[in-house]
């Protein structure tokens, strides 16, 4: 709500109080065609009309109410002809939107919407903006000034404001620009410092201008200062420019760039640059000797982006990319801009860098494809990494008009390139007859043979093939056959009615003849499709409830609105659980071992507020765990009816854990070294003579893969205090991979915050501590807490 919409409003109010008026009533209803609700109360000790009944007088206790609106004055005046309305004494507004809580006088002509208001406070709620002046005064359009105005955003029960601006001027604009002269900015009511010239946002919408600096330090990298300056160019288009300096590491400068086309279409562009020459020993920092390329350079860049654009003839063009100077960028530097959610995290745990470009159709159930892929091995050499240039794919499906088939195909085509041998054309083409069948009213099923021809082009020969035009003929038959029985369980726990409760068993089969592919070269999974004669046991359960109370009581006051969601009576899936085993007949008759692991997929949320998920697998022989992912997430049920400026503070509390296990197998040494290379078959003997080669090791290949448990933690100590953790810890060589700290604390008059950040990282080593100051209301308000 805004100063236009005030006087706007006023005016309605006041009109309507004119031509409602009949006269000697202290009390009446008035019904007007601006008015939603249909009537307007106005109540008042005295009403008069003078000038031919031009002139409308209340006064005494004038209140106005209009639904939730209500104005009160000791005096109020309207004039007929002139537009003009006049109100005294103790002027009060009040709307659940924004408020006049006091005013010596209101002066407004309907028909100009020009206006004065003498010694006002005013509050607009988005954004808790509380403005106080001397004479408020709006001209023609949308333009204010106030003389002798004070700004903040700070909402303190008694006492002074945290933080304000007071000005002897203040020019205000409905595009939420407020402009200062002859100013001074207060804490706690002392001047800091005085503004010549200067200008803030008024509401929360993005505007303009620097934005409150960063402070850190780290054992690494030194004292860090980060300056943002944030540019608004159009409602759709705005950028960020940083310049960025680390007293014992380097200084630079990071651009971020962002537009929006439409509601689906959009591209964003970051780049950054970092000198490095204030580091000593830089190679010192670099802790995984295991990559390829451990260099650091002197000068370090990076540009990544993305865009999504929908042509008028539905066509999705769509880029993702990313490039860096270095290897150890993302590990090192990718922190410093500001990614959403996890995605900080998953590029610093990425193998590579990926850049796409492409397009996307589809015509209801046929699809096309183009895209070119471009890769950047973090952690072994580029010459070995291959790059689609292009990939173009058409897949569908069509039903056979009068007969019981459907027809699928899926067609693709791609170029791989890399700097080293075995790149090539391919080209593969699967086509498939599928037969859907129903056995009464429980059984179904479907029957499908699919033939695949592939063929290849290579640009130079293999060490297996002297030929460089290759080809390979399967064909894939498929079967299954399955059923769904459900029942309703009353159950009355855990605030439900009843459980359903569905079982869907389930039985295939899948048959690939062997075929010679030892000529072609491996660029992906497609190029090794290995015999398979195999039947696949699975049974999946679910589970539903229907919730017939809410977790909390709402509050008696129907204006107030929950955060957080309240769990009212309806139907919800509380549960999963599907099991999958394979028996391959070939190895039966070869007497090896026929059970694959038993696949097992399970999540459960029998409380809106418990999610657990497990997705792993057993080996059914020694009943050995092989993988596993296991998650488990708590949120505090109760609803959250304290809306704050800041949006960390709006989060339920909430505690997860996380864990991820992969058994050693073969390749499992690879996790410790990507980049090993082995001459040679192995020889135990020769390790008496020569114990150099790693296989000589005693614990060579005997740690699983992957063990890693990790945790995290947002827990609101106060209304005004709270504190988020998160770590991961190396089950398989006992030791942490890092860990993250932040305790961020809100003005008791909600209208800043200071957030303190404790960061451990281990590749490189290093533990950083930083510190952020916001000034709520100036400008957006990003979150502090990184998954």
């Amino acid at each position: 709500m805004t100063l236009n919409k005030i006087f706007c409003m006023t005016a309605v109010w006041l009109t309507l109080l004119a031509q409602a008026y009949t006269g000697g009533a202290a009390q009446f209803p008035t019904r007007g065609a601006q008015d939603p609700s249909g009537e307007i109360n106005v109540t008042a000790d005295k009403l008069e009309s003078g000038n031919g009944s031009n002139q409308i007088e209340a006064s005494g206790n004038v209140e106005m109410k209009r639904g939730t609106m209500t104005l009160k004055a000791d005096e109020v005046r309207f004039n007929r002809t002139t537009k003009d309305a006049e109100a005294k004494g103790k002027v009060i507004v009040d709307d659940p939107e924004w408020k006049v809580k006091s005013a010596d006088s209101l002066q407004m002509n309907m028909d100009k919407e020009t206006g004065e208001i003498q010694n006002g406070d005013l509050f607009l709620e988005d954004g808790h903006i509380s403005m106080t002046g001397r004479r408020f005064q709006k001209f023609g359009g949308q333009t204010y000034h106030v003389d002798d105005g004070v700004f903040t955003t700070c909402l303190c029960e008694s006492g002074a404001p945290s933080w304000k601006f007071s000005s002897e001027q203040m020019d205000l604009a409905l595009d939420g620009v407020g402009t200062i002269r002859n100013g001074y900015f207060y804490i706690w009511d002392v001047p800091v410092f005085y503004l010549p010239y200067g200008y803030f946002p008024l509401r929360t919408e993005r505007q303009t201008g620097f934005l409150f600096p960063n402070f850190g330090h780290s054992t690494k990298d030194g004292f860090r200062f980060l300056q943002p300056f944030f540019w608004a160019i159009s409602k759709s288009t705005d950028a960020t420019v940083k310049f960025d300096i680390e007293t014992r590491a380097r200084y630079g400068f990071l651009g971020e760039f962002r537009t929006m086309f439409d509601r689906n279409s959009d591209f964003r562009i970051d780049s950054s640059y970092f000198n490095e020459s204030l580091r000593k020993n830089a190679q010192d920092a670099v802790v995984d000797r295991t990559i390829a390329d451990q260099t650091i350079p002197q000068n370090r860049w990076s540009i990544a982006g993305s865009h999504r654009f929908t042509t008028p003839s539905d066509w999705l063009t769509f880029s993702d990319f990313a490039a860096y100077r270095d290897d150890l960028f993302t590990r090192e530097l990718i922190g410093r801009f500001d990614l959403p959610g996890s995605q900080e995290s998953d590029i610093q745990r990425s193998r590579f860098g990926e850049s796409r470009f492409g397009l996307f159709k589809n015509w209801g159930d046929m699809f096309f494809k183009g895209q070119f892929n471009f890769y950047q091995d973090f952690i072994q050499p580029d010459n070995s990494t291959f790059m689609r240039t292009p990939q173009i794919a058409f897949w569908g499906r069509r039903l056979l008009s009068d007969f019981p088939l459907e027809f699928r195909w899926r067609a693709e085509g791609v170029n791989y390139l890399r700097k080293d041998n075995g790149d090539g054309l391919r080209f593969d083409l699967r086509p498939e007859l599928l037969l859907p069948f129903r056995l009464g009213s429980r059984v179904f099923g479907s029957l499908a043979v699919a033939p695949r021809e592939t063929v290849y082009h290579l640009y130079t020969t293999t060490a297996n093939s002297s030929d460089r035009n290759l080809s390979r003929e399967l064909v894939e038959i498929r079967g299954n056959v399955g059923t769904a029985l459900s029942r309703v369980f009353g159950f009355n726990s855990l605030g439900l009615s009843q459980v359903k409760h569905v079982i869907e068993p389930e039985i295939s089969y899948l048959f690939v003849p062997s075929v010679n592919q030892g000529r072609i070269p491996i660029m992906d999974d497609i190029d090794r499709v290995q015999r398979r004669n195999v039947l696949t046991f699975a049974v999946a359960n679910r589970f539903w409830g229907k919730s017939i109370n809410p977790l909390a009581a709402l509050p008696a006051d129907s204006s107030v609105e929950p955060l957080g969601p309240v769990t009212t009576g309806d139907v919800r899936q509380m549960g999963s659980i599907r099991l999958a085993l394979s028996y391959d007949i070939d190895k039966e008759r070869k007497g090896g071992d026929t059970l694959s692991d038993l696949d097992i997929n399970m999540k459960l949320t029998p409380l809106p507020y418990i999610d657990f998920g497990v997705d792993g697998g057993i080996d059914p022989g020694p009943w050995n765990i092989t993988q596993a992912r296991v998650a488990l997430n708590l949120t505090d049920p109760r609803p959250m009816f304290r809306r704050t400026p800041d949006p960390d503070f709006n989060r339920p509390n909430s505690i997860g854990f996380s864990y991820h296990y992969l058994r050693r197998g073969p390749n499992s040494f690879l996790a410790d070294n990507a980049n090993e290379n082995f001459v040679g078959p192995f020889n135990p003997a020769m390790c008496a003579i020569d114990d150099s080669d790693p296989r000589c090791a005693s614990d060579f290949n005997k740690k699983n893969a992957v063990g890693n448990l990790g945790g995290n933690l947002i827990y609101q100590l106060h209304d005004n205090l709270l504190f988020t953790f998160s770590s991961t810890y190396d089950v398989r060589d006992s030791r942490f991979i890092g860990y993250r700290f932040i305790t961020k604390f809100l003005s008791f008059c909600e209208c800043w915050t200071a957030t303190l950040g404790v960061k451990r990282d281990i590749n490189p080593a290093k533990t950083s501590v930083s510190f952020d100051f916001s000034l709520l209301g100036l400008g957006n308000t990003k979150s502090s807490i990184k998954k």
